[in-house]
């Protein structure tokens, strides 16, 4: 069960900034940058000249009388970051719903299969050893990384390069004080404390991510160490940068420096994974979409990666006939 919830946060990873879905990766940055090829979206480059209200980017949707507000996220953030959101917290005042980004749907057939299969394909062979089987330059990198996480070989040791690669980011992550869940968790506790409505805007299931990241090749699983391993460096080097950016909504220095995530790139890399990505954005397209077919007002809070590239979610719901603004106070 553990092996699940593992690729489960991988999975999370890889959809949760897969706006830029590509038939061939990019190679790993040099410096973090957000879709070098990518024009970026139209709605967002308007609103970028706009003088920015205090707290983190927030667009209003509006479309035959309903309000979607919905509030950008770049995770992870620091765990003790203080950010406070006037405009939001108005929201909050006079929506019945909030949406948080789709969850993943773990069933005990799922889990039956995983076992059986030993581990779906993600798994080192009997016998086999992680660090024994990397070459030398990601070897010492691997090592660094770990312990700067706190962590021995151990938990590592049974899983291909691309999961553990994950596994470990996610625990260095957790050493360093940042927290992939937030602002998501936050937000979650603010809409309880006034009695709103949380709901995941779509989920997606674990069974398809298993079945591609199953099927990365040798190389391909090396790659993704390596892309894995240069987003913790970059965390490690920056762990406030980007987290104080987006709390102070600028834009322009969060998109600077917000990479695509390694996880997107390695699921890129995988047979269907770029299908399983296109599909997930056009799902929360879809399901905000929804949302502005009821009356009244809903928040939605969507990763920044499916907001600032071209034909982004804002463009898609201002092609759909919405109205796409910054509410400024």
């Amino acid at each position: 069960m553990r092996s699940l919830l593992a690729l489960s946060t991988v999975a999370a990873l890889a959809l949760a900034s897969a706006a830029h879905a590509q038939a061939t990766p990019p190679a790993p940055p040099q410096t973090v940058e957000l879709f070098p090829a990518d024009p970026g979206s139209a709605v967002v480059e308007e609103l970028l000249v706009v003088a920015r209200p205090p707290g983190p980017a927030l667009w209003l949707v509006e479309k035959g009388g309903a309000k979607l507000y919905v509030l950008g996220s770049a995770p992870p953030l620091p765990h003790q970051l203080k950010w406070d959101s006037p405009r939001l917290d108005r929201a909050l005042g006079e929506a019945s719903l909030v949406l948080v980004p789709p969850e993943a749907s773990v069933g005990p057939l799922q889990i039956t299969k995983f076992v059986l299969t030993g581990g779906g394909g993600v798994r080192q062979g009997i016998g086999k050893k992680l660090e024994n089987r990397l070459p030398p330059d990601l070897l010492a990198r691997f090592v660094s990384a770990r312990e700067r996480a706190q962590r021995t070989a151990v938990p590592y040791k049974d899983w291909k390069p691309a999961v553990a690669g994950f596994i470990l980011l996610s625990d260095f992550r957790q050493a360093a004080g940042l927290s992939e869940a937030k602002p998501v968790s936050t937000v979650e506790r603010m809409a309880k404390a006034k009695g709103v409505k949380v709901k995941a805007m779509s989920q997606y299931r674990l069974g398809p991510v298993l079945a591609s990241a199953g099927k990365l090749s040798d190389e391909a699983n090396l790659a993704c160490l390596r892309d894995t391993l240069t987003e913790l460096e970059y965390d490690g080097e920056h762990p406030t940068d980007i987290g104080t950016d987006w709390a102070n909504g600028d834009l322009a220095s969060v998109r600077a420096r917000y990479s695509t995530s390694a996880a997107q790139r390695c699921l890129l890399r995988a047979p269907g994974g770029a299908g399983l990505l296109a599909e997930q954005i056009g799902q929360s397209a879809a399901a905000l979409n929804e949302a502005l077919d009821r009356p009244g007002v809903t928040i939605a809070v969507v990763d920044l990666a499916f907001l600032l590239p071209a034909n982004g979610v804002l463009d898609r719901l201002k092609a759909s006939g919405a109205q796409v603004t910054s509410p400024a106070s």
